[in-house]
């Protein structure tokens, strides 16, 4: 179980809920509706708080997490299991690589300690790892830039 507080959901979950869902329609080409980008983060905020809340081994959760984003990506790709599953799998990497980015930028430069990084309970906590969502928008960008203008490949178009 991975504990979190309701004002670390608040600022930190759902924010990254919302990120991860534009990004995925990102990915797929979708159009933006702001709207349904709201809604399907705020939705997958709440089922990712749920599964934090089950009493599984943190790597299980991760997978739980991956399958609802694919689940609300798959909805929104006209049922294109293939586009969903690689958009998935793409804002997951994304992710991680801007969580790490973000560790480096924050413990060598900025000089953020390690423990304030991890802090998952308080708003400080949430507010001081927010950058790392700007990372990740930014790298999901630079997929679609090559996937569309240097790599001219799409996937079953």
């Amino acid at each position: 179980m991975l504990e979190s507080s309701l004002v670390y959901i608040i600022a930190r979950t759902f924010p990254e809920s919302i990120v991860a869902v534009l990004s995925g329609m990102i990915l797929l080409g979708i159009n933006i509706d702001k709207g349904k980008v709201l809604k399907y983060g705020i939705y997958l905020g709440f089922i990712i708080s749920i599964i934090r809340l089950l009493p599984i081994n943190f790597g299980v959760h991760s997978i739980l997490s991956m399958i609802a984003v694919w689940m609300i990506l798959f909805k929104n790709s006209s049922n294109d299991i293939i586009k969903s599953i690689v958009s998935t799998c793409l804002v997951w990497i994304s992710l991680a690589l801007s969580e790490g980015i973000y560790i480096l930028i924050a413990t060598d430069i900025l000089n953020i300690g390690v423990e304030k990084l991890m802090d998952n309970t308080s708003l400080n906590g949430a507010i001081i790892t927010l950058p790392s969502l700007l990372i990740m928008f930014l790298i999901v960008i630079l997929i679609k830039y090559i996937k569309c203008n240097i790599l001219k490949f799409n996937i079953r178009d």
